[in-house]
């Protein structure tokens, strides 16, 4: 207990210190904090999140993945995910060794990280940096009690610090995910305060297309790329359309990549004027959840993944992305 607490304590230091660097110069050009990026140089790397196969172990992946297209996978580290947090040492390294093996690389994972002490944080953190993994998607926070916003942003943000300074300890980049709903960051402007002081290097917007437009169709999606610009270090695309129900009223409906609401070829555009270098994670949410391996509705949603993946590869080839 007491070495967390010291660790903890050690981390808190060193982001203190980038904290008030950053303060300093913010306080020349307010701005500046916010403007700062880290961004790695090249192409992105198109990879695919694995949910949609939660139906399989990892050790199927490395075979089933090629007949998709699919040659990188952003892969679950979470409770329920194909690699287990408290065995995270050792099914990462192994689930690492299969997929390099048939030729599939893991840019980042899906993490349910929400605090630096908690949920096997660290030894999934380290054990992704001690494969090369350098982006890590973060867990989710929730409103609650609307009337405590301030509270609130006040206390996550505090998290976000310590997950910060653990994450630049391993040379990581957490994503700070936009989920629509009442959650933390479903206002475009949440994550840029959130994020906007603490270390680029550590931690940046991890900006979801569906979800910015659900919640700002018009031109909502269009502000806060534009607002998270320089902090943009993962993208998560998936499509929808808005749908009456008759007893619930307008509901959102997932549909494939391409027949919704989200102007992809738009987004990838300007993701490409904007020297966009990080990983764009396709997302499958609309077909039947976690259907027996080889059954008809399990047939139908790898067809969709191959779809999908063809589809999104070829906006990217069009807008000089690929």
């Amino acid at each position: 207990m007491t070495d967390r607490v010291n660790k903890r304590f050690n981390r808190r230091e060193l982001l203190k210190s980038t904290t008030v660097a950053v303060g300093t110069m913010a306080a020349a050009k307010p701005a500046l904090a916010a403007e700062t990026s880290t961004r790695r140089v090249g192409k992105p790397t198109v990879c695919l999140f694995s949910k949609p196969l939660h139906n399989r172990p990892v050790a199927e992946l490395p075979p089933l993945l090629p007949r998709l297209g699919v040659d990188a996978v952003d892969l679950t580290c979470r409770p329920g995910g194909h690699v287990l947090p408290e065995r995270v040492a050792d099914e990462l390294p192994l689930a690492h060794e299969l997929l390099k093996a048939a030729g599939i690389a893991i840019p980042m994972i899906t993490t349910g990280i929400t605090d630096a002490d908690k949920g096997n944080a660290e030894a999934i953190i380290k054990s992704a940096a001690s494969l090369g993994i350098r982006y890590a998607k973060l867990g989710y926070y929730s409103y609650g009690d609307l009337h405590k916003i301030h509270a609130t942003l006040a206390d996550v943000k505090a998290r976000l610090r310590d997950v910060a300074a653990m994450c630049k300890q391993y040379g990581v980049q957490a994503g700070f995910h936009n989920h629509a709903g009442n959650m933390v960051g479903a206002v475009l402007w949440d994550v840029w305060h959130l994020i906007n002081g603490l270390p680029a290097e550590a931690i940046g917007s991890y900006f979801d297309l569906r979800h910015a437009t659900v919640e700002g169709g018009q031109n909502g999606w269009r502000i806060g790329m534009n607002l998270l610009a320089p902090r943009i270090v993962m993208v998560a695309v998936k499509d929808f359309v808005w749908h009456k129900d008759p007893g619930r009223g307008w509901q959102v409906r997932n549909v494939p990549l391409g027949e919704g609401m989200v102007r992809c070829e738009e987004a990838f555009r300007w993701f490409r004027g904007q020297s966009f270098a990080g990983p764009i994670s396709l997302h499958m949410e609309y077909g039947q959840h976690l259907p027996p391996v080889a059954s008809e509705p399990d047939k139908v949603n790898l067809a969709a993944i191959g779809n999908d993946w063809a589809h999104l590869r070829d906006v990217l080839a069009r807008v000089g992305l690929k």
